[in-house]
């Protein structure tokens, strides 16, 4: 059986579906998998890592905001469409899965067309506009939030499953051992602060314009994100670096009493998988707010707007109370954990591997 995913730009659209083929190798030995995503996301490191063939499509996507790329975007469509042909031709997969990106679009149309079943999971409580165009077109649509009406439309069926993450908490390093592979003090506080791969500049500013007051209450583990490491010196008590590969992610998470974070799938997803007390602050104006919003509903995270007034000293106060009060801290983490069900892709690696390409 040979899978092709699809998608990218972001880590978002990929590490769960690294998750998915992980699972799908150790329930379908013979299994081959492919990917097809933007030729300069991260996607294609994490798919050449994970020994897959990596095969780049251009992007065309409408910009939200006037761009020269309006113009040119007729022609971006015709030429991603004839490379995703291309690619589907030469790859043959068996199935094609996505959860999201619009480099998936064209990809997905090519294999449907052929009579190959696609299947797509949407990770954000809004239903992305690169879902929507596919959505009738896949055998199978999940979702990692339930909702009150259809999100895709009455014509299209949906089910809720469990998101993958990357990481379990039984598979966690002890708080002690993980603190002190940072050289930090495991009789103290830890927070971890991460805006992702792409970083959140906002926030990072927010904790260096306070980075003394953080540091009398906590020590920090800080993911600043790519190129974003720009005057941030680490000392004893703040560690900051760029990225964190995912083993030492997963001794990041568990080190850490309080997760502050942007409120991206794979962000979520982790701290629900992991049980840990999370303050959240999305992307203004983005798809982000809703995952948060539901979030802060069920009191799984706590929501901190990043678009407000003295936002760096209610960000810094929250975290204070929390960090004087690990009971709360417990209970915003098994009520994350309960709120969101994750697993380690079987749920999405179980669908993949039920369906079958109709024979020539």
């Amino acid at each position: 059986m040979k899978i092709l995913f699809a998608g990218g730009g972001s880590l978002g659209p990929v590490t769960p579906l690294i998750a998915v083929s992980r699972a799908l190798r150790r329930g379908v030995p013979d299994a081959a998998f492919a990917w097809a995503g933007t030729p300069d996301g991260p996607e294609r490191a994490f798919a050449e890592a994970a020994g897959m063939d990596f095969y780049g499509v251009p992007v065309a996507k409408w910009p939200r905001y006037p761009s020269p790329r309006w113009l040119t975007f007729p022609r971006d469509l015709v030429n991603a469409a004839r490379v995703a042909r291309r690619i589907v031709s030469q790859v043959k997969p068996d199935a094609v899965m996505s959860v999201g990106g619009f480099t998936a679009v064209p990809v997905i149309r090519a294999a449907s067309a052929r009579g190959i079943p696609c299947l797509i999971h949407q990770l954000d409580k809004v239903p992305t506009w690169s879902n929507r165009l596919v959505a009738k077109r896949c055998v199978s649509v999940t979702t990692s939030f339930p909702y009150d009406r259809p999100p895709f439309g009455a014509r299209v069926l949906t089910e809720r499953v469990a998101t993958p993450s990357r990481f379990r908490i039984e598979d966690a390093p002890s708080r002690t051992e993980a603190a002190r592979s940072f050289g930090l003090d495991p009789d103290r506080p830890i927070t971890l602060v991460t805006g992702g791969g792409q970083g959140a500049q906002a926030l990072n500013e927010a904790i260096y314009r306070k980075i003394d007051a953080w540091t009398a209450k906590t020590q920090l583990i800080h993911v600043c994100g790519r190129g974003k490491m720009n005057g941030f010196e680490p000392r004893e008590d703040y560690l900051a670096c760029e990225l964190l590969e995912a083993e030492a992610m997963r001794r990041a998470y568990a080190a850490c009493d309080l997760v502050v974070t942007r409120a991206g799938m794979g962000a979520l997803s982790e701290i629900a998988s992991l049980s840990k007390a999370a303050i959240v602050v999305p992307i203004p104006n983005s798809h982000q707010v809703e995952n948060i919003r539901a979030f802060a509903k069920e009191k799984a995270a706590l929501y901190v707007a990043q678009n407000q007034p003295e936002f760096a000293d209610i960000l810094l106060q929250q975290a204070a109370d929390l960090l004087a009060d690990p009971g709360r801290r417990e209970t915003i983490g098994q009520t994350a954990h309960s709120f969101l069900p994750t697993d380690d892709g079987t749920a999405l690696a179980s669908r993949v591997a039920a369906v079958r390409k109709p024979q020539a």
